[in-house]
């Protein structure tokens, strides 16, 4: 019994210690993984909307209009979606024309090597130019300009899906 007592009292202390350390390790690093997350969106957002030079919100944490000197040369949407291992996370450029000016992947836990391609430039590059309509996987609608990535199409087939919708509900008015 007191052998008991005082393993269950090393057990108490060794996770209390880890506890505080780990709460301690948080409170010093939340506000740069913070800073880090806004710095990380705003220059993808650079990267979906090349031409633009600012971004200001419009709708909390879904819609950012893209102007160039002053003017409103289109939309930045947030999408988010469930890929194969968890959430997937992104922005889509939508000019005035309401063509795609560019995808990027800010969150994904897809599978490496396979899944996680989704974040590669050659996939994201079929999205430029694209109109709403035609957000689709070739395989899944003859009307589709998205090649799936090979052995990873549920991700290629998320992420596709989830850009369609975002834009649609945007058309639709459904995101202000």
């Amino acid at each position: 019994m007191k052998g008991t007592l005082r393993l269950i009292i090393v057990l108490f202390v060794v996770c209390g210690l880890a506890a505080g350390s780990l709460a301690f390790v948080n409170a010093a690093t939340k506000d740069r993984i913070a800073e880090f997350a806004r710095t990380e969106k705003a220059e993808a957002m650079k990267r979906v909307f090349e031409e633009a030079q600012e971004f200001p919100e419009i709708a909390a944490g879904k819609v950012w209009e893209a102007r160039q000197g002053g003017e409103v040369v289109g939309h930045v949407l947030a999408v988010s979606t469930q890929g194969y291992s968890g959430p997937i996370e992104g922005l889509v450029g939508l000019d005035l024309g309401k063509n795609v000016t560019g995808v990027r992947v800010l969150v994904q836990t897809e599978t490496p090597g396979l899944g996680a391609k989704i974040t590669g430039e050659k996939f994201l590059a079929q999205y430029r130019g694209v109109k709403a309509e035609e957000i689709a996987l070739k395989r899944d609608d003859p009307a589709g300009r998205i090649d799936a990535i090979t052995a990873a199409t549920i991700s290629s087939r998320a992420l596709t899906a989830a850009v369609r919708k975002t834009i649609d509900a945007y058309q639709k008015g459904d995101l202000q």
